[in-house]
């Protein structure tokens, strides 16, 4: 919404931003396809399907877009990865151990720290140019366009992220004093 808004504000100014990076979005991999198991299909992701107009504007600015689908950011938060933060004693920790408890939900997934991440260290998550179209029901569609008429990409899209790295990546720089 905030973006659809500053779009509609003033759109010259938001074509002068040098990049937007989003969690939002669901290509090949729906909620709860972790990698392995049953596939799940795309489905529409939280973040566009509440706004479809503003992901519309979006993905139709020509600003550098940097997009974290739900393909590469369901990282689990698991017993042993939690017990670690949980157990380090500094005021961050001590702050995620409270809103763990507080949010009720046994293996969190981590869908926006990747998007942070990936801002931090682009080789988390590598991406791909992609032209995405978002329908009515809050799909987002890699649409080519046809052979005669390809679409250029409107976004750089990561397909997959490797959840070690993440981890490795994102555990130390949450536990560290």
């Amino acid at each position: 919404m905030n973006l659809g808004a500053a779009i509609d504000k003033d759109p010259s100014t938001f074509g002068k931003l040098k990049r937007v990076i989003i969690m939002g979005g669901s290509i090949k991999r729906g909620y709860g396809d972790l990698g392995f198991g049953p596939p799940q299909p795309p489905q529409p992701e939280w973040n566009i399907l509440n706004d479809i107009s503003s992901a519309r504007k979006l993905f139709a600015s020509e600003v550098p877009l940097f997009v974290m689908p739900l393909d590469a950011t369901q990282l689990k938060l698991d017993e042993v990865k939690r017990a670690f933060l949980f157990s380090q004693g500094t005021p961050l920790t001590d702050t995620l151990t409270l809103l763990y408890h507080q949010w009720g939900q046994e293996t969190p997934t981590l869908f926006d720290p990747m998007t942070i991440a990936f801002l931090v260290n682009p080789a988390l998550c590598p991406v791909q140019p992609m032209h995405i179209r978002v329908d009515d029901k809050g799909f987002t569609r890699p649409d080519p366009g046809t052979p005669s008429a390809p679409h250029s990409p409107n976004a750089q899209v990561c397909l997959d992220s490797n959840p070690d790295a993440f981890f490795r990546f994102y555990l130390n720089r949450i536990a560290a004093p």
